[in-house]
């Protein structure tokens, strides 16, 4: 699996003004089944074929454009309780549930986690949910009721969910009437927020609407588009002719994989910058070589390894701009310090939040201040049996 570049890797200007967005709150993403195609899920078209070929054993469908997912679920809900049929057949053509999630997945999960961003989506899969679970739990909203009770950072799935078929959006008139909270939301965040829309090749009716009206009242709508294909297939398109003016530093033509590793690495180089630059007593080469073995991380293996040492941090809250973070690293410096390590070979992060400093292993736990003695006490055992387990 593609695990990304390292931290220190340089990103795009475009990057680095969206990671501004981010730190100040005011960033979202909105992601298709595009980038879920990795994962061995099947393209509009290709469902589309499998969907048509399942009704053609049930009397009366009949469809002129199998490989058009709208018609065929069009064609396929006309039938007497047609669309429940098809919200609960479609689900069984791909493994929706149970796709292996790739790097996009994992660091849209790890960046919601973080607080860096909302995160919207149309696809079915719950694959985002699934690639941090074990780990923090990441909620989702799929129905009216949970997105008026769900707290904090959470996933609002607008098209709804493989987990709960009755709330899949699937036949141009359910993409045309969208309930009223997908559209209260979609219209909330795009109001507030610059929006990047990733994997999104078809824009449905109701979202369509929305970015038109914007587009009229704010320069842009202060879109950005992320496709690989988007220069060669921009003319002609569908979004062009939503925002025919978007200036085309703001279609980025980038993997959904490359783009959000490229912002992953640009949020958590923040922290790096504070540790080299930190109010210490500590002299630089100590301060320098721990920053040197953290970059040696990909933003994917960085975020893992913070949000695994901490103890009482909630999803939404992130680690990465809590001073923690930087003292728990500024740490790591005062032991390689106390060995007389000035080396960065001498220094080296290891998985399950760990740090080898020459032949000493040093295991971090990054408490809150809320947290009690007890509870640093049972965590640090915890961790100890872990650390004994893997042995």
């Amino acid at each position: 699996m593609n695990t990304g570049q390292r931290l220190d890797t340089p990103v795009d200007a475009a990057i680095a003004l969206l990671g501004a967005e981010a730190r100040d709150g005011r960033l979202a993403i909105c992601a298709g089944a595009g980038i879920s195609i990795p994962a061995g899920l099947p393209d509009g078209p290709e469902l589309a074929r499998r969907l048509d070929q399942r009704f053609q054993r049930v009397t009366g469908y009949q469809c002129a454009t199998p490989d058009d997912l709208l018609s065929v679920a069009d064609a396929a809900a006309g039938l007497p309780d047609g669309l429940a049929a098809v919200q609960r057949l479609v689900v069984e053509l791909a493994p929706f549930s149970e796709a292996s999630p790739q790097l996009a997945h994992r660091l849209l999960a790890l960046l919601l986690a973080e607080g860096a961003l909302r995160l919207l989506l149309t696809n079915w899969d719950d694959c985002v949910e699934r690639s941090w679970r074990e780990f923090e739990h990441i909620q989702a909203a799929r129905n009216e009721i949970e997105a008026e009770n769900l707290r904090g950072q959470f996933v609002l799935k607008l098209h709804g969910c493989c987990t709960q078929v009755d709330t899949l959006l699937i036949t141009s008139d359910q993409l045309h009437d969208a309930p009223l909270w997908t559209k209260i939301y979609f219209q909330a965040e795009l109001d507030r927020t610059t929006m990047v829309f990733v994997g999104i090749g078809d824009v449905a009716d109701y979202a369509q609407k929305r970015i038109t009206e914007l587009a009229g009242l704010v320069e842009h709508a202060r879109v950005r588009l992320v496709s690989p294909g988007i220069a060669r297939h921009w003319q002609g398109s569908e979004w062009e002719k939503l925002l025919p003016n978007l200036p085309e530093a703001r279609r980025i033509a980038k993997t959904a994989d490359d783009f959000l590793d490229e912002l992953a690495r640009e949020w958590v180089m923040g922290l790096v910058a504070d540790v080299k630059s930190a109010p210490t007593d500590l002299p630089a080469p100590w301060l320098n070589a721990v920053a040197e073995a953290f970059v040696c991380f990909t933003s994917v293996q960085a975020l893992t390894w913070l949000r695994r040492a901490t103890v009482g941090w909630k999803v939404g809250e992130s680690i990465v701009r809590a001073p923690a973070a930087a003292s728990a690293l500024e740490a790591v410096g005062l032991l390689a310090r106390c060995v007389g390590s000035t080396d960065v070979a001498d220094i080296r992060f290891v998985p399950a939040s760990a740090v080898l400093v020459g032949n000493e292993r040093l295991d971090l736990l990054l408490c809150v201040d809320r947290e009690t003695p007890r509870d640093i006490e049972n965590a640090a055992a915890e961790r100890a049996r872990q650390v004994a387990h893997r042995l």
